[in-house]
């Protein structure tokens, strides 16, 4: 079985100024936990971005499950997006005057795809149940972020890239997080790509790619 993500000589330039990304190349097996890493303005959210579909490289390939996508019309990258790629944010992006379980299911209603129980299942798993008809403007930043998590994990996504999902929290919700990311990996055999400025969090990651001057560096335990 081949890597479920492959990129390679991956070029993102802006209006010709200096490359953001400049010939990254690496691969991340199925069910791995990568932690992309680097300063701010390294090109961490664009990398992200390119992975997803949201933003179109310059040059260079990326493979999702051995598909190229750089190339992919909008109407099937939005299909590919919607059955295989989950997407958490620094920000949690909830609609607040919904509840925690009506932001969880909005996956399964977009897609209409009927509940088979799996909402129940990972708000139990990510220890929200018991705030699940709370309104998202009324919780925590923690209970907010893992709010989030599980929205992404609603349609079985093979990939959840995840963009400086704990920048908003403290240490302790940090902590609770990262543990529910490896998890989703443990359990669900979901592959994850987290961008992130703190190294930290490398401990909770299996490889680490690390981002400076538009050049990538891989790191394995």
């Amino acid at each position: 079985m081949g890597p479920i993500v492959r990129v390679k000589d991956l070029v993102k330039r802006y209006d010709g100024r200096p490359a953001v990304l400049d010939g990254v190349t690496f691969e991340v097996s199925e069910g791995e936990f990568v932690m992309i890493y680097g300063r701010s303005g390294c090109g961490k959210t664009t990398l992200l971005n390119l992975l997803g579909g949201l933003d179109r490289p310059t040059a260079g390939l990326i493979a999702i499950e051995g598909q190229e996508i750089v190339g992919m019309p909008e109407d099937q990258l939005a299909k590919l997006r919607l059955r295989k790629i989950g997407f958490v944010f620094q920000d949690y992006n909830l609609l607040p005057d919904l509840t925690v379980r009506e932001n969880t299911e909005l996956p399964l209603r977009l897609s209409k795809v009927q509940d088979d129980g799996r909402v129940s299942e990972i708000l139990s798993k990510f220890d929200i149940a018991q705030i699940a008809n709370e309104t998202a403007n009324k919780i925590s930043g923690g209970e907010a972020q893992r709010t989030a998590i599980a929205r992404a994990m609603m349609n079985s996504p093979k990939i959840i890239l995840a963009d400086e999902p704990t920048g908003n929290l403290d240490a302790e919700n940090t902590e609770n997080v990262m543990r529910i990311f490896e998890l989703v990996t443990k359990d669900y055999g979901t592959t994850i790509v987290l961008a992130t400025h703190d190294k930290d969090l490398a401990k909770h990651s299996s490889s680490r790619v690390y981002l400076e001057n538009g050049k990538a560096t891989l790191e394995t335990d």
